[in-house]
């Protein structure tokens, strides 16, 4: 197996477990009820995206979920994934969020449903690597517009 061929898969099964959260699609999006499946699926891909963000580029006053996927080691028969997500929001709509069994601001709320969906979802949990993805950090992140928290996870894989 190529060892950069994972990249794209991790990023699709990532993209693929977070869509399939109906609680994520609702806090990034609003009530999609009247929306074709795919206008949803459109207004997705403008909200998540699998590659990191330069810092004050975005606009929008709206929520997002920027992640990518790196390999900090290589053995020769295993290596290490790593996944580096930034749940961001615009200040503006920092505090206007709440659901019933989720506690905290619109990105602790979306910090709790991304861990729902990677960590607490067995069959999520189970598809990546040879091992359960494992969260092993979150950091605050903070710049002018934007407030948001820094995501790592990691999990085993043979090389």
């Amino acid at each position: 197996m190529k060892t950069t061929s994972e990249r794209g898969k991790f990023k699709m099964e990532i993209n693929n477990a977070l869509y399939k959260n109906p609680d994520v699609i609702d806090l990034l999006l609003g009530d999609t009820s009247g929306l074709k499946a795919s206008e949803v699926r459109k207004r997705f891909k403008e909200h998540v995206n699998s590659h990191l963000f330069i810092d004050d580029t975005i606009t929008d006053t709206s929520t997002f979920i920027f992640y990518d996927v790196s390999f900090p080691e290589l053995r020769s028969n295993i290596k290490s994934c790593s996944i580096t997500m930034y749940l961001i929001t615009n200040r503006a709509t920092l505090e206007n969020y709440a659901k019933d069994g989720y506690y905290g601001d619109r990105i602790d709320i979306l910090s709790q449903m991304v861990e729902d969906t990677l960590i607490n979802n067995d069959d999520t949990a189970n598809s990546f690597g040879i091992g359960r993805l494992s969260l092993d950090s979150i950091y605050p992140y903070n710049s002018e517009r934007m407030y948001g928290c820094v995501m790592t996870f990691s999990v085993p894989n043979f090389r």
